[in-house]
């Protein structure tokens, strides 16, 4: 099975992504194999080709493109990170959205051997879609931005809390930490575009 932008002169159901936005990063759609389907992307999406724990191809760039149920005889590299899943979904095409994702709180706590806490805001943005999708344990009809939060904000607030380094009496922001940070999630397919700092309360001392 794979995805071709050769359309044939046939009659299709037209697939496409109608849930994704700044809250929902992926959406499901099943397929009927007694049906013909085109799939269209529009720009910063991507769609996998999925079947029972197996991805069978995936397409990144923005058009139409039509599903072939015979054999890919161009694997795409990309699949080579995929695992394949303990999953008895039906075929289905799965949307991601690789739209930049904002207002993402993340949380710096009150802990004994820093001297400060508060919290901040960071971008995100799907880099590698397979390596997301092997993150995902079910491929349920949607996945939130929350469902990934909740796995990567104690990562994001470590950061937070490294770069906040003290000199002297003076705090400070370490650049080097943010720029060698970008790739800490690097095993979600995920990279962070920027963050902000904000709301940060320093103890009184005893």
């Amino acid at each position: 099975m794979y995805f071709s932008n050769k359309l044939e002169e046939e009659e299709y159901i037209t697939l496409e992504a109608v849930k994704l936005d700044n809250n929902i990063l992926m959406e499901k759609q099943l397929l009927d194999e007694n049906q013909h389907y085109v799939v269209k992307l529009k720009e910063a999406q991507s769609a996998i080709l999925f079947e029972k724990g197996q991805v069978y191809d995936i397409v990144k760039e923005e058009g139409i493109y039509s599903i072939h149920l015979g054999p890919n005889t161009s694997f795409p590299e990309d699949l080579l990170d995929y695992q394949i899943k303990e999953n008895q979904d039906k075929l289905c095409v799965i949307f991601l959205n690789r739209n930049s994702i904002v207002n993402n709180k993340f949380y710096i706590p009150k802990k004994h051997r820093n001297n400060f806490y508060g919290e901040g805001e960071f971008e995100f943005q799907i880099e590698n879609p397979i390596k997301l999708f092997n993150k995902v344990i079910e491929v349920r009809s949607f996945y939130s931005r929350e469902e990934l939060l909740e796995q990567v904000r104690e990562r994001i607030s470590k950061i937070a809390t490294e770069v906040i380094k003290k000199q002297g009496n003076e705090y400070f922001i370490n650049e080097e930490i943010i720029v060698s940070s970008r790739n800490i999630l690097n095993e979600y397919g995920i990279k962070i575009m920027g963050a902000d700092i904000k709301n940060i309360h320093f103890k009184k001392k005893m």
